[in-house]
């Protein structure tokens, strides 16, 4: 099954509340010192890979920043696609939070023989959406504020473009563009997804924080709640239009469906943070081939 069994929905397949907070449980005492210890090693340490294949001029334009963890076919079709679908591609650098040391030199060596841009995070020893968030901020702090890109933003690994698109586009006007989360406690609380978010350059003058919010009860991307999207003017926000696509025969969000944002694929889970019984590689392949052209990849998935 697929796109035409899609099914309109104002907000993506996520994480609940509960669930989010059983993952994370907000650090205490000892844990929370070696939590702020841990974050404070990790944003102060310098990349271990750097190599981006003599495109920096491309960087000052724009940067669209991908973070791999542990799924190099994941990548490998995000590239292909990217390359296609993307008119920003030439701005489009792979950055590795990936655990796993083979993951990392399959992702470093699939970059090498693309030519896409690649940089290995330090280690990153925090866990879930602290890890994920954190490595949005290690790239802000350690790259994106010393070239100063007019236009800026996140992709998760597993997110695919399957049609044109220009991220310079959808920004014509605006300051903040992506996929918004409302799940949150928070009275009238709301923030971007970080696997699909982008700004105005100019947003790099001020503190920026991807971070999960325990205060606000918000997942990844988050801790931009107090610092951004509280205050800013409506008129300079632009929001996704998100479907769910028909996978399976049951109604579990994450088990029997995709997702389109704005004409992007999303998997869910590719990461395996949560117990996947469903192996749904067949049903993502067929999609992905549909947006592929002629040019097919020749990848094997690992279960999805």
């Amino acid at each position: 099954m697929g796109a035409s069994d899609a099914w309109q929905s104002g907000e993506r397949p996520r994480i609940t509340v509960a669930e989010w907070e059983r993952l994370n449980r907000p650090p205490r005492r000892e844990a929370l010192l070696r939590y702020y210890w841990r974050t404070f090693r990790f944003l102060r340490t310098s990349a271990p890979v750097s190599e981006l294949q003599g495109r920096q001029q491309s960087f000052r334009d724009a940067i669209v920043a991908t973070v791999a963890f542990n799924r190099p076919d994941v990548i490998a079709w995000q590239i292909h696609l990217v390359r296609r679908h993307l008119a920003e591609h030439e701005s489009y650098i792979v950055f590795d939070n990936s655990k796993k040391e083979e993951a990392r030199e399959a992702i470093r060596d699939l970059c090498l023989r693309q030519h896409v841009p690649y940089v290995a995070l330090p280690r990153n020893r925090l866990t879930v959406s602290r890890s994920h968030g954190q490595a949005l901020n290690w790239i802000v702090r350690n790259f994106m504020t010393g070239l100063a890109p007019k236009v800026f933003g996140f992709i998760d690994h597993d997110i695919f473009p399957t049609e044109s698109f220009s991220i310079r586009d959808r920004l014509k006007g605006k300051s903040v563009y992506g996929s918004v989360r409302r799940d949150t406690p928070t009275p009238g609380g709301w923030f971007l997804w970080p696997a699909f978010c982008f700004f105005d350059g100019s947003l790099l003058r001020q503190r920026l924080d991807f971070a999960p919010s325990y205060k606000f009860r918000m997942d990844s991307g988050g801790g931009n709640w107090p610092l951004l999207y509280r205050t800013i003017d409506q008129a300079l926000v632009r929001f996704t239009e998100n479907k769910l696509l028909r996978c399976g025969e049951g109604d579990d969000e994450h088990e029997d469906f995709f997702m389109s944002v704005d004409g992007w694929l999303h998997v869910t889970n590719a990461s395996n943070w949560r117990r996947q019984p469903v192996d749904r590689r067949e049903q993502l392949v067929a999609l992905l081939r549909q947006a592929a052209g002629p040019d097919q990849l020749d990848v094997k998935f690992e279960p999805i």
